[in-house]
């Protein structure tokens, strides 16, 4: 975002005419730390309180989508005194706010740089400095942010159901079944599609409640897979083989 500045503003020095007024266009700061003591580079309670809520942003914005990479501080003083000194007291400010800030981030590990840029002194000032006010918004620190975007990554595709192959061990069924005989091997090569329908159709299950099987199958919703499985006279080791066998194939896991 940019905003236009007014070049007029400040008072004149010995006694020159006013100069024209110009405007350019200039960068908004994402922050502005004002009202610097007249004279001094450190912080106030006040700025204290402002560049912690800042390291805090910075901080958190690592958990976004848009962390903050980089933060540029330029500082800035209101007309009095020398241009000569208002530049290093300029650069003071902003290397005060940047020796609180590193040590606030310290646990970010180098990942948000933070960069001092020279000070303009009071040749930018952004209210009238023939005022006591003026003079205080004046004195600042800008702070300017720069943001990363974070790409999240690829969703994998959907696994095809056609292309999972089932369990080629034997399952033994359970002495709570009526049999003892082990349930023999699919033929190989079949999908885990095709290998369920076979045993679906084996079990003479209608095509609606075989349909209604499918879909719990890909919304992953082993609940109801077992309660329509039961409900098609599916049960003991076939119903568990068939559920275990459903729930690699919707991790990619299944053989």
């Amino acid at each position: 975002m940019y905003i236009w500045e007014n070049r007029g503003l400040g008072e004149n020095r010995f006694g020159e005419p006013p100069a024209p007024t110009t405007l350019r266009m200039r960068p908004q700061p994402y922050l502005k730390l004002d009202w610097f003591e007249f004279d001094k580079s450190s912080l106030t309670p006040r700025l204290a309180d402002m560049v912690n809520k800042l390291a805090d942003t910075v901080i958190q914005s690592w958990n976004s989508p848009q962390p903050i990479e980089m933060i540029r501080l330029i500082g800035h003083t209101d007309s009095t005194g020398t241009e000569k000194y208002n530049v290093g007291l300029g650069d003071r400010r902003a290397n005060t706010v940047a020796t609180v800030l590193q040590d606030k981030l310290k646990g970010l590990s180098g990942r948000t740089k933070v960069v001092v840029e020279k000070s303009p002194g009071e040749t930018e000032p952004t209210a009238d400095n023939r005022t006591t006010e003026g003079q205080g918004l004046n004195r600042r620190v800008e702070v300017f942010i720069k943001t990363a975007v974070v790409v999240p990554p690829k969703p994998k595709p959907p696994i095809n159901l056609w292309d999972v192959k089932p369990p080629s061990e034997p399952i033994i069924r359970t002495k709570r079944e009526p049999y003892w005989t082990p349930i023999p091997p699919e033929p190989k090569g079949k999908s885990f599609k095709e290998w369920l329908d076979g045993k679906l159709k084996d079990y003479r299950v209608p095509k609606v409640l075989r349909d209604k099987i499918w879909d719990a199958i890909f919304e992953k919703n082993w609940g109801l897979l077992s309660n329509l499985l039961g409900a098609a006279g599916i049960s003991g080791p076939v119903k568990e083989s068939i559920i275990e066998t459903a729930r690699g194939a919707s991790e990619g896991k299944a053989r």
